[in-house]
């Protein structure tokens, strides 16, 4: 990385050193910057940029980089920041995400009982489950209810809106 600095400011970066410019102090062409040494870089302007490490974020902050002049080299200075709103609720999505996979991976064994209760439900003769209405229509909101928060969770992740893990009360009785 480069900067070309003038009068002590970084007026633009680069990835490359462009393939010629003019020395500032007698605005002669120099060819061939890629290969010049440091003083007839330095002299068209055109400075190595010294890297340092990105500082870790916190749960407020964040760090924005930069590049200034420093003792007389530019050099990279990460700017602390708060978290934005958009990166707040990024940062929450990105969380929950593993979250989602997991329950959804646990869900897949719930899923294929629910199917073999619900074919046993369906399995049943009109007089048994007359016989007890109240408990079959229980088994079969229960069995509903997995299959709809497995499908929330489906939803959420297919569409990315993992900024919730919430797939409803769970609700036992």
């Amino acid at each position: 990385m480069y900067a070309y600095v003038i009068d002590g400011v970084v007026r633009e970066e680069s990835g490359s050193l462009p393939a010629s410019a003019r020395r500032l102090d007698t605005g002669e062409w120099v060819m061939g910057l890629d290969t010049a040494p440091d003083d007839l870089l330095h002299a068209t302007g055109w400075w190595e940029v010294i890297d340092t490490p990105r500082p870790d974020d916190t749960e407020t902050t964040t760090h924005d980089r930069t590049v200034e002049v420093v003792d007389g080299q530019p050099t990279v200075v990460w700017v602390a920041r708060p978290w934005t709103a958009d990166e707040l609720a990024a940062e929450e999505a990105a969380a929950n995400t593993p979250q989602l996979v997991a329950e959804s991976d646990e869900s897949v064994d719930k899923l294929v009982a629910v199917v073999e209760a619900l074919n046993a439900l369906t399995a049943l003769t009109n007089a048994d489950i007359n016989a007890n209405p109240a408990a079959i229509i229980k088994d079969l909101a229960r069995e509903c209810k997995t299959i709809a928060r497995q499908a929330n969770r489906e939803a959420r992740l297919t569409s990315g809106r993992t900024e919730s893990t919430d797939t409803g009360d769970v609700v036992d009785t």
